[in-house]
């Protein structure tokens, strides 16, 4: 068996919702795979719409996943910025995947040019700055928003499907997309994305699915990032930055 922990890094996520998750991600990977989802400890953000809500959620993030990395064999961080990526991968020894990292190269091998849907206007600067820092930026031919703020994103919402769809045919026929992507995870645990591909008639990809069996993949295969590249920091240095006060040092 292999145990994914993904952990949202917001707070807030109602158990209802969380529960559905996880049946959500378990449906999505295999039977050998189980799935765990996971809140980030507080406080922090109750959605990450801007940078500042990335860069809160990073430090409960961290404290969450030191806690309990000896308990899983792979983490996905649940939230398609990708928030704390290089921190996760220097703490951690399991292999930490982001769903937009996974997916942003998914895309590329999949298609020459990509579309990102993303939830708002103001999110829309973060997208292209992700699709730059995965030297992608020249694949990426538009970033759409679906007026979607993340606290209103219900997965049978039929006016957002439409709004995607519409979105999607667009960037189809206006900027040349060949495959689409929704560029937030409550978008992806809607499910709708085979009708939605239906309709656009290109790939529309799934990040929930895709970050899931990477992680999955990667702890079967015991791949897992580089200590040259991700160098353990210091924790000597860190005080009680994770819930753990340093050891004091012996003057004798």
């Amino acid at each position: 068996m292999v145990d994914v922990c993904y952990l949202v890094p917001g707070v807030g996520l109602p158990d209802d919702e969380k529960q559905r998750r996880e049946r959500v991600a378990n449906e999505l990977t295999p039977d050998h795979v189980d799935v765990t989802v996971l809140e980030a400890e507080g406080p922090g953000p109750t959605s990450i719409e801007s940078a500042v809500e990335e860069y809160w959620c990073v430090v409960g993030s961290m404290k969450t996943a030191h806690r309990v990395q000896s308990e899983f064999d792979a983490l996905v961080i649940g939230c398609f910025g990708d928030p704390g990526i290089r921190a996760l991968r220097e703490l951690l020894s399991i292999p930490v995947v982001g769903p937009a990292e996974a997916t942003i190269h998914t895309a590329s091998m999949v298609a020459d040019r990509f579309t990102w849907l993303t939830i708002l206007e103001a999110t829309a600067p973060m997208s292209h700055e992700q699709a730059h820092e995965h030297h992608l930026a020249d694949r990426c031919v538009s970033v759409r928003s679906v007026d979607a703020p993340v606290e209103s994103i219900d997965h049978g919402d039929d006016d957002l499907v439409e709004r995607m769809v519409s979105e999607g045919k667009a960037a189809v026929e206006e900027d040349g997309a060949e495959a689409l992507f929704p560029g937030c995870m409550s978008l992806s645990f809607a499910q709708r994305h085979d009708e939605i591909e239906e309709r656009v008639g290109v790939p529309f990809l799934d990040p929930a699915s895709i970050a899931l069996e990477q992680a999955a993949a990667w702890a079967r295969h015991g791949v897992a990032q580089s200590p040259k590249t991700y160098p353990e920091p210091k924790f000597e240095k860190l005080g009680d930055l994770l819930g753990e006060p340093a050891a004091v040092a012996d003057d004798d």
